[in-house]
């Protein structure tokens, strides 16, 4: 599918700003680059897939998530717009994933394959710095999360996430928070009750 016009303006000024791009090279860059658009509810990676593509949300809502033995889910971020989404290292190794990522409202991300990153990298080495640092600071987050995830309260992520991400509350229903989160429905809307009344 072919780019959409109304591709969001924190795209192109990345490739502007943070890669480098002149206008002639950015039109260039842009035709290894697909479009595609998620209903509600659909799935953009399955456990066992491998990643063939990265991905960047041009419109829409995800969340990331992993599923135990049990079959209790666990959700370990919601990605908006201007957020990246997918597993680099299947997408690099080629090996398959362990998340499932699935949109949580009609979705439009914008995609290069395996195949295409390999070809832009070449022909835009700029494009191939960005990334690797790109990658950097997504491994450094990562580590963040994990680390916070083991160490704050869910009082304090729910703060976090409420100063971050502050649509997410209008956007998604309350009980995917509280799987964020690691509580229960029930205990998400005492611990909203007594923040709501914090002086």
């Amino acid at each position: 599918m072919a780019l959409p016009r109304n591709i969001h303006p924190h795209f192109l000024k990345i490739l502007s700003d943070n890669v480098g791009l002149r206008q002639e090279e950015i039109r260039s860059f842009l035709e290894y680059w697909d479009s595609r658009v998620l209903k509600k509810k659909d799935f953009l990676l399955n456990p066992g897939d491998i990643c063939r593509e990265t991905a960047y949300v041009n419109r829409g809502c995800f969340r990331r998530y992993l599923i135990s033995e049990s079959n209790k889910e666990s959700i370990l971020n919601f990605a908006t717009e201007d957020w990246w989404v997918g597993d680099l290292e299947s997408f690099f190794l080629e090996k398959p994933t362990l998340y499932t990522i699935q949109a949580l409202e009609e979705s439009e991300v914008l995609t290069l394959s395996r195949r295409n990153y390999l070809r832009v990298v070449e022909i835009f080495p700029k494009y191939k710095s960005f990334h690797e640092e790109k990658i950097r600071r997504t491994f450094f987050a990562t580590l963040k999360r994990a680390t916070a995830a083991k160490i704050e309260s869910p009082e304090e992520k729910y703060l976090k996430l409420a100063k971050e991400q502050p649509d997410l509350f209008q956007r998604i229903p309350l009980h995917y928070i509280a799987s964020y989160l690691g509580i229960e429905p029930e205990s998400l809307s005492r611990l909203r009750k007594r923040l709501a009344i914090k002086p």
